[in-house]
């Protein structure tokens, strides 16, 4: 442990404002608002086959992360003497692993299983580093928690992988529930937010997933404006569905209520995946002209 508090203080020895904003930027594309663009991006503009992987990925490895923080249960750096903690409201819960390196490293190992050019590896692999970098610099992670992070987010998402290649070799896209079934046990094991709302992404994403591919089937490709319209129209959905269900289930559960959690982040996932293309294929904005 004295080793892990003098390397913090050594990567903390270098701090100055700029490198403060700069670290925070960086921590934030590991966090939920920039990952969902990320994603909704590929699912409706870019390449969806690419979405599903990397958002199967990074949500089965979201909902991992709580499973493990509640299994070691270690204490963060953050009010050890000599150690400077900023951005400390993205530092919920224990320690190890670290959520954002673990997000961080599923989502890059899946966009560098799928694309496999030299420069994205390149890419992929600084991303997460430097996210690994930044928990620490900003003092809410120790250097075991960023290691610990980033070889379960790449080890989930290259299982992931493996799993999406066995469903589609199969044609049986059922397959992929021997991800989903294992990690609903987890519901009545722990009372966590940080656990039910992943979750109920995730399984939101898979129905989504399914109706898409059967009955949607949306073309993602279309001219500029079109492309912002989509994105334009699917995030405005996602805020609704986020503040709207949220008010609206406030009103019918108690605040801690897990289950309002739940079913609200199901539907973010559903929508992502068929929601906002059955709306674009309805109203005519996925076509390319």
């Amino acid at each position: 442990m004295e080793l892990q508090v003098e390397l913090l203080k050594m990567i903390q020895q270098i701090r100055f404002p700029l490198l403060d904003v700069l670290f925070q930027a960086i921590t934030m594309t590991a966090e939920e608002l920039v990952i969902i663009v990320i994603a909704a991006w590929f699912l409706w503009c870019g390449n969806k086959q690419l979405g599903y992987r990397v958002g199967f990925a990074f949500l089965v490895s979201t909902v991992v992360n709580p499973l493990l923080k509640n299994s070691f249960r270690l204490e963060r750096p953050i009010g050890i003497e000599g150690i400077e903690s900023q951005r400390v409201h993205t530092a919920e819960g224990f320690a190890f692993p670290s959520g954002h390196t673990q997000a961080a490293a599923a989502l890059w190992t899946g966009l560098m299983s799928f694309v496999r050019r030299p420069w994205m590896y390149r890419l992929g692999g600084s991303m997460i580093v430097l996210v690994a970098l930044s928990r620490m610099y900003l003092g809410v992670h120790w250097p075991m928690d960023v290691l610990g992070g980033a070889a379960a987010g790449i080890i989930t998402a290259l299982l992931m992988n493996k799993l999406f290649d066995l469903a589609s070799r199969r044609k049986n896209k059922y397959l992929l529930l021997w991800a989903v079934i294992p990690l609903f046990l987890g519901l009545f094991l722990f009372e966590d937010k940080n656990y039910v709302q992943p979750f109920g992404a995730l399984l939101g994403f898979w129905l989504g997933y399914l109706l898409e591919e059967r009955y949607i089937k949306i073309e993602v490709s279309a001219v500029w404006w079109r492309q912002g319209l989509k994105m334009a129209v699917g995030l405005l959905g996602l805020i609704g569905i986020r503040v709207g269900l949220k008010l609206l289930l406030g009103t019918v559960f108690p605040a801690d209520f897990m289950v309002s959690d739940l079913i609200r982040y199901f539907f973010i996932g559903l929508w992502l995946t068929a929601g906002a293309p059955y709306v674009f294929k309805n109203c005519n904005i996925q076509y390319k002209k």
